[in-house]
C-alpha cells in the first residue's frame, strides 16, 4: 500500500464525491494515480471507465478527511511532492510498535507523528484505523510488459534504495501489490517481499512477454492448477503456453514453481517467521578442529574428537566469552552442525562429535572466510521473504560486514545460513543467562531492550535467543517471543535460578525419545516410563554412560522429567522444540 500526495489527493476526491464516478476525462497522470490505488485494493472498476472506492478504501478516505478536518494532518495540497503519507515503512512501524503495548520512540515516534499516527510517544485512533485499513484491503496483481521488465533489471535486495533503477511508476506499483518494502524509518533500505522475488525469478527464467499484459490472478490461478494436477480447459492451457509455462506436452517449466509459491503467498497468506541462525569464529575452529581429529583417526585409533581431545586442540584465544568449549560443542550440536553419540576404544565408552552435512557446508565457507556470522545479518535476508519488512540500515551494513549480502543480494553465504536458518534442525542448548534474559521479555507484549536493563552478558544472551528462534527483535529495538519462545518460557519456568545450563541438546533427545516410547496419562498430562522403555530410550540415544545419567540428572533438576515421567513442563518444552520445526511454505531459491 502507497499513499503519497498525489494519491491522496484523489483518495480524498473521490471519497468526497461519495457515488461511483467516470474517468473518462481523467487526465494521464490522475488515471495512473488511479492505477496504484486500485493496485493497492482501494478502489475497484465498476463498469466502461467507471470506478468506486472498496471498503477498504472507504474507510482509508473517511480516516484521511477525519485527520485533515481534526487538524492532524495538513491537507493534501500542502504536502511535499515527496511526501510518503503511508508506505511499508509506515505499515512496518506500526506493526512493530503495536508489539510493544503501543508506545513508541525516537525516529520513529518522530516519523509517525509526523503523519498524525502518534502522539506525546503513543498511538493516536488513526493508527490502528490504519492497521486495520492494511488488513481490510487485498491488492490486485498485475505485471505489465514494462513492469516485467523493470523486475528483471532490479536486484532482489537488501540494498540501497538509491542504487534502485531509475523508472517511472514501477516503484509505486510494485509497493501497491506489495511486492518491494522500505526499511523504518527513512525508506534507505529496500528489498522485494516474498512475493516479488519469486516473481521476479520467473521472469528472469524465461517467462514470455508476448503482449501488454504479462502476469495477474487469473495466470497464478491457473499455473496452481496445472502445478496441483488438474485438468485444464483450451483457453488456460493456451494461457499458460503463450508464456512459455508449459510445453506442448503439457509440461510445466521450472519456472512456474517459483509462480506457484508467489500464487501460495497471494492467495494463502505470507511469510510471518524471521528464522535467524549464527556461528561464531570459535565455533568455526572447533568444526575444523572436529573435522581434522577424524582424518588423524583413520591412522590412530586412540586420536578422536571427544572433548578433552578437543580442548587440546584450541591453541588460539577463546573470544567466546559466554561460552566454554564444551558448551560451544553443545551450541553446535543445536544448530545442528554436529551430532554426538558413543564412541567405545578398548573398554572406555566415550561422547564423541562429528560434523553432519550442513556442519560441513559450513566449514567449507568458514574455510574462505573465516568469521562470525550473526542472528542480524541473517535475519537481513530472511526478512525480506514476509509483507513489509526490509532490514534497516545497521543491520544491513552488518550483512555485508559478514559477507552475507552483496551489491544489493544475497552472496552464496548469504544463501546458505538463510537455508539452513530454515532447514536445520535445532535441539537448542539453553544457558542459565538465556534464561534469565527469556524471563525479562513479556510473554505476550514486546519491550524496549533498553528497558530490559541487560548486562554486556545479557545482551549475548539475547541476541543467542534469537538466533535460536525464541525471540525477535524487531528494527524499532523492541524484543518479543515468537510462538517457540513463549513454549520455552513456559516450560522453564520452574527451573532454579542457579542452574547454569537448563538445556543441551542431549536433554532435547531425551525428552524426545521418552515421548516416543513412553505412555501418555490424559488426565495428568504426563508421559510415563516403565522400566523396559528405558532400555530402548538408551539404545536410542547412543551415549556412554556417564553422558546418560548427566542428562537425566539435568532433565530432572529443570523439572523436565521425575523419576518415571515426563512432567506437563517437559511437555511444553516438547512443544517449543516442535514449534521450532515447523516450516512454512517451502521456499524456491533462484
Amino acid at each position: 500500500m502507497i499513499v503519497t500526495k498525489r494519491h491522496a489527493l484523489v483518495l480524498k476526491k473521490l471519497y468526497e464525491k461519495g457515488e461511483e464516478f467516470s474517468v473518462r476525462e481523467w487526465e494521464a497522470f490522475d488515471r495512473e494515480t488511479l492505477w496504484h490505488l486500485e493496485l493497492a485494493g482501494l478502489v475497484k472498476p465498476v463498469g466502461v471507465e467507471m470506478y468506486d472506492l472498496t471498503f477498504a478504501g472507504n474507510i482509508l478516505g473517511e480516516l484521511l478527511t477525519e485527520m485533515i478536518r481534526e487538524g492532524v494532518l495538513k491537507d493534501p495540497k500542502e504536502w511535499d511532492d515527496s511526501f510518503r503519507w503511508i508506505g511499508s515503512e509506515v505499515i512496518s512501524m506500526i506493526r512493530y510498535s503495536k508489539l510493544a503495548r503501543s508506545m513508541v520512540r525516537g525516529e520513529i515516534a518522530k516519523a509517525l507523528e509526523e503523519r498524525g499516527f502518534v502522539k506525546e510517544g503513543n498511538f493516536t485512533p488513526y493508527a490502528y484505523t490504519l492497521d486495520e485499513v492494511y488488513y481490510a484491503s487485498h491488492p490486485r496483481l498485475i505485471v505489465s510488459s514494462k513492469l516485467a521488465e523493470y523486475l528483471r533489471k532490479m536486484v532482489e535486495g537488501p540494498g540501497e534504495s538509491s542504487t534502485l533503477p531509475v523508472g517511472g511508476d514501477e516503484l509505486l506499483q510494485l509497493e501497491a501489490m506489495r511486492m518491494i518494502a522500505f526499511s523504518v524509518p527513512k525508506s534507505d533500505i529496500y528489498a522485494l517481499t516474498g512475493l516479488g522475488q519469486q516473481i521476479r525469478a520467473a521472469l528472469r527464467k524465461g517467462l514470455l512477454v508476448t503482449d501488454e499484459l504479462v502476469l495477474d490472478e487469473l495466470v497464478l490461478d491457473t499455473v496452481a492448477k496445472a502445478y496441483e494436477g488438474n485438468q485444464l480447459s483450451d483457453f488456460e492451457r493456451n494461457v499458460l503456453l503463450e508464456r512459455g509455462l508449459i510445453d506442448w506436452t503439457g509440461e510445466l517449466h521450472p519456472m512456474a514453481e517459483h509462480l506457484y509459491l508467489a500464487w501460495k503467498i497471494y492467495k494463502k497468506g505470507p511469510y510471518l517467521m524471521t528464522p535467524a541462525f549464527q556461528i561464531s569464529e570459535d565455533e568455526a575452529r572447533l568444526l575444523e578442529v572436529i573435522d581434522k581429529l577424524w582424518k588423524r583417526h583413520e591412522k590412530e585409533e586412540d586420536v578422536f574428537p571427544e572433548l578433552k581431545q578437543i580442548e587440546k586442540e584450541v591453541d588460539w584465544e577463546w573470544k567466546r566469552k559466554d561460552l566454554t568449549v564444551k558448551l560451544a560443542l553443545y551450541n553446535l550440536e543445536g544448530f545442528g552442525l554436529l551430532r554426538s553419540r558413543e564412541h567405545r576404544h578398548g573398554a572406555r565408552r566415550t561422547l564423541v562429535y562429528e560434523l553432519t552435512s550442513y556442519g560441513e557446508e559450513v566449514l567449507e565457507d568458514q574455510r574462505k572466510n573465516l568469521r562470525s556470522v550473526t542472528a542480524v545479518g541473517v535475519k537481513s535476508i530472511t526478512m525480506t521473504k514476509k509483507e513489509f519488512a526490509a532490514p534497516n540500515v545497521e543491520w544491513y551494513e552488518q550483512a555485508r560486514r559478514e559477507g552475507l549480502v552483496s551489491d544489493a543480494a544475497p552472496t552464496s553465504s548469504g544463501h546458505l545460513y538463510t537455508r539452513l536458518s530454515v532447514e536445520v534442525e535445532r535441539k537448542p542448548l539453553i544457558t542459565g543467562t538465556e534464561m534469565k534474559v527469556l524471563r525479562k521479555v513479556p510473554y505476550k507484549a514486546g519491550v524496549f531492550i533498553e528497558d530490559m536493563i541487560l548486562s554486556e552478558e545479557e545482551r549475548t544472551a539475547l541476541d543467542s535467543l534469537e538466533a535460536k528462534n525464541l525471540v525477535e527483535i524487531l528494527p524499532t529495538n523492541v524484543a518479543t517471543l515468537t510462538e517457540a519462545g513463549q513454549l520455552m518460557k513456559r516450560s522453564l519456568s520452574a527451573v532454579p535460578d542457579d542452574v547454569e545450563v537448563p538445556v543441551t541438546p542431549l536433554v532435547v533427545r531425551l525428552l524426545q525419545a521418552i515421548r516416543k516410547h513412553g505412555g501418555l496419562q490424559m488426565r495428568e498430562k504426563r508421559i510415563r516410563i516403565n522400566p523396559e522403555s528405558w532400555k530402548v530410550i538408551e539404545k536410542e540415544l547412543n551415549v556412554d554412560p556417564e553422558t546418560l545419567n548427566n542428562t537425566i540428572l539435568l532433565a530432572r533438576i529443570s523439572k523436565l522429567i521425575t523419576e518415571d515421567a515426563l512432567t506437563e513442563a517437559g511437555v511444553a518444552f516438547l512443544q517449543a522444540v516442535d514449534e521450532l520445526a515447523r516450516k512454512e511454505y517451502p521456499w524456491v531459491e533462484f
